[in-house]
């Protein structure tokens, strides 16, 4: 995988062909970013080299209690943030 950063405003991509903004950037496959490249629509960022970080939960009973209060409380910000918006919305009307 190679990350590359939109260079033109005339490139679409993806299987409902959005179109990439200028300054984008995008992770695709080492060969379509040669192909974009070659093309002078993208500049390759960073190239196979790249790998890919997972987090995985701790064996620490405390790291995993602190867990799950973290995405109790990102749950709860998001209720928030939705009874917010739909409220908002309510007065519009």
């Amino acid at each position: 995988m190679a990350l590359v950063k939109v260079i033109s405003d005339n490139l679409f991509s993806g299987a409902n062909l959005q179109k990439l903004e200028v300054g984008a950037k995008v992770e695709v496959s080492e060969e379509t970013a040669n192909k974009w490249k070659a093309a002078g629509l993208v500049e390759i960022v960073s190239g196979g080299d790249r790998k890919l970080e997972v987090a995985t939960p701790g064996d620490n009973p405390a790291e995993q209690a602190e867990q799950a209060e973290q995405a109790e409380q990102a749950e709860q910000a998001e209720q928030a943030e939705q009874a917010d918006t739909s409220a908002k919305s309510k007065k519009a009307k």
